[in-house]
Order: structure tokens, then sequence, then C-alpha cells
């Protein structure tokens, strides 16, 4: 069976391009990785299943009363992605592919993909497709993230019309205690067209150019202990008269209702800046940012005001009751999963706070999240999680809150 795995990875591996005549050594730790003796040659296949399910717990006649419409209950893959990674004459690459992300518009689900190298001995540079370096928890991997969603600061709330993955050039570099990071992009949305302010489908040549950095510092890092502090600033404009707006924010699960910033639509510019601080002792984990943004002449601004602003924070914690540790990845400046230390698996307790609101529109709004929940950690590729969610949303205008309670699952396979 070894040697089936390791003649079936070489195929691919020479078939992906790099050109390598043999490769002597292969791993299945972590991904099944081939690599030449002298090192210089190397790929890597991982990929990851995440199966959810969502249990809305309120009575649908309450549901459309309070006007959040029926909830039923849903189960589908959130992510099923296959990648390819590795590298071959001092350049390195990743291909990703998300197959539940495909749809009949785009035939691709591309995630991460892109060539890249290590450039004076200073630092590595990327071209392609990738996370810009915004949110501490957005460069964490979906994989490692501590809820099955991200809070609202993230690309699917916060940083909305701006996609997780985006078109440019990475540069980072991380040293012993501290990181930073630089990209340059365009907001692409990855479709063959689009659509313009007037209405009107045009070619989706470009839709603006952005561009965003992050600075972290970890004063304290060892086994036990870690202590984060970080700093991002994005400024994003459009071009061809495309709006950008930011997502609407789910606050009860992935297929529950949202709150929409429609208001703060805008053909103009937007930027932000978000504050991170983290850090876990021992089996106990905590994590918080605030990030702030301006939606500049943004379309349903009060008179009076030429800008809408979208403000965000949340707080999360863990305690690992089985006693194993969170690892810190200082390259990427976030938090990673625990490896299981019995037989058992590891089992994490973890509870969140979120909140979301939209300033200077008619009327105001926001959202919030509060989740409860459990991880069994299986083993270092499979996890289960349970979570409990109530979420709010509520209108400055006197109409009563919207509300919902639901149960999420998730199934994750991940190597």
């Amino acid at each position: 069976m070894n040697k089936l795995i390791r003649y079936g990875t070489l195929a691919v591996f020479v078939g992906s391009g790099i050109g390598v005549a043999h490769a002597d050594l292969s791993e299945t730790k972590g991904g099944i990785t081939i690599k030449t003796e002298d090192g210089r040659f190397e790929a890597k296949i991982g990929g990851r299943i995440h199966l959810d399910t969502n249990i809305p717990l309120d009575d649908d006649e309450d549901n459309i009363e309070e006007g959040i419409g029926e909830q039923k209950f849903d189960a589908f893959f959130r992510r099923a992605r296959l990648s390819l990674e590795g590298k071959a004459y001092g350049w390195s690459y990743k291909f990703e592919n998300d197959f539940a992300g495909q749809d009949e518009d785009s035939g691709s689900g591309f995630r991460e993909m892109w060539i890249g190298t290590r450039m004076f001995d200073a630092f590595n540079v990327r071209f392609g497709q990738a996370k810009p370096y915004r949110a501490m928890e957005e460069m964490t991997s979906s994989n490692e993230i501590l809820f099955m969603e991200r809070p609202f600061i993230s690309s699917g709330s916060f940083y909305g019309g701006r996609p997780q993955y985006i078109l440019g050039v990475f540069v980072d570099n991380a040293y012993t205690t501290w990181g930073w990071g630089l990209a340059g992009y365009n907001l692409r949305n990855g479709e063959v067209t689009t659509t313009n302010a007037a209405g009107d489908e045009t070619p989706n040549e470009t839709d603006g150019m952005g561009g965003t950095g992050r600075v972290y510092f970890v004063p304290v890092l060892n086994d036990t202990a870690v202590l984060h502090l970080g700093f991002s600033a994005s400024y994003e404009n459009p071009s061809q008269g495309q709006a950008m707006t930011p997502s609407s924010a789910r606050y009860s699960g992935r297929s529950g209702p949202s709150a929409s910033w429609g208001d703060a639509a805008t053909d103009e510019d937007v930027s932000s800046l978000n504050v991170e601080l983290a850090g876990k002792y021992g089996p106990f984990y905590a994590q918080a940012e605030y990030a702030t943004a301006e939606y500049a002449e943004a379309t349903g601004v009060d008179t009076g005001e030429d800008d809408a602003k979208l403000n965000s924070y949340y707080i999360q914690a863990s305690w690992l009751i089985t006693g194993e540790t969170k690892p810190y990845d200082i390259k990427r400046g976030s938090f990673k999963s625990p490896k299981p230390s019995a037989p058992t698996g590891a089992w994490e307790l973890k509870a969140r706070y979120d909140f979301i609101e939209l300033e200077d529109v008619t009327p105001d709004r926001e959202a919030e999240t509060i989740a409860v929940g459990v991880n069994w950690y299986i083993n270092p590729a499979v996890r289960l999680m349970v979570e409990y969610i109530t979420g709010e949303r509520k209108d400055h205008d006197g109409t009563d809150p919207f509300e919902l309670d639901i149960i999420s699952t998730r199934l994750q396979f991940a190597f």
C-alpha cells in the first residue's frame, strides 16, 4: 500500500510540470509530500472536506412573523478542496481549487493560485491569487478557525465586495518575534463579465485597485505562553463605475438570515483600520479584534454626512480541557489547531461575542452573535464541531429586532 501511495503521488508530481526525473523521498505526515534528496524539488498534495449542518431552533410561524422567513434544516459541503504546492529551481507555487465553491458562471473555485520566490534573502514575494494581509482571523486557515464561521471582521461581512482571495502581488517576511506583509491587488471578482452602475453588462477587465498592509509583534513567544499584537490597514478604489458594498452579515449561521449593508455602497473609495490582540497560556486561549471602515460618499448616508462608517469587534476564547495548547504560527501571525495528546483526542470548550454596526445611514443598523460550543479533535486530520448560536439584528427605526437561534455542526477532514 505504501508503494502504491508513493508511486501514485510521484505520477502527480511529475505530471505537474516540475520536470524532476525521480523523487527519492516520500512522506505522508500532514499531507502527501514527495521531494528529491537534495531538497531542490518538492510537491505536496493536500485537501479538506467540511460537511456542515444548520438546525434552526425557533418556530417557523414566529420567524415569518418577525420578518426573517421560514428557516429549514440544511446540510451541505461548506468546503471541498484539493491543493498542490511545492518548489522547483528556487521558486515555489500553490494551486488550490474549492469544488464546493464552483458555480455554473465561473466554472472555477480557485482559492490560492500563485507563483513565488525569496528575493534578496530579505522577503518572500508571490504573484497571483492569495489572501491580502487583513485581519488576524482572516489570515487563519479555515482548517484552524475556532468556530465554523469567521467573525464579522472578515471578507464575508466587513470586506464584502472585495473577495477573500484577490489577484495581485504579495510581499511578506517573519522574524523571531514579529512579522509584516504588504499587498497590491486588483479588485476583480473573477467573473468574465460584470454589471456597472447603469445596469449594463461589461467586460470585467478590472474592478479597480487596492492595497493592504499588516504588521504584528509577539513579545511573548514560548511553548506555554504567547502574546500577539497586530495592526493592519487597507485602501481600495473601484473603477469603471463599479460599486463596493459590505457583504450582508449572517448573524445566525451560514444558512440563516442576514443584515444588509447596502446603504454603504460607494463607487469612490474605502479605507479601513484593524487592531488585533491575542494570546494563550497553557490550555487557555483568547483573541479579539476591532475594525473600522469608511465608505466615501456612500449612497445611503444621512443628510450632511459624506461617508458611511462600518464598525465591528469580537472576542473569542477557548479552554482545552484535555490539557493541549494551541501552536502559534509566526510566519502567518495566527494560531493553529492543537494536536491531540491522547488516543481519545483533544476536547475544547469555546465562546464568542461578535458585533457589527453601520452608522450615518438611514436607518443605522447593527447585528450581534453569541456562540458557544465544543470542538473534538479526534486526530490530527479529523475534527467535529458543535455550536449553539443566538443572533440578533436591530434596525434603529423603532421596529422589533430580528432574532434566530440555531445549532450548527461540522465534520472536518483535512490532510
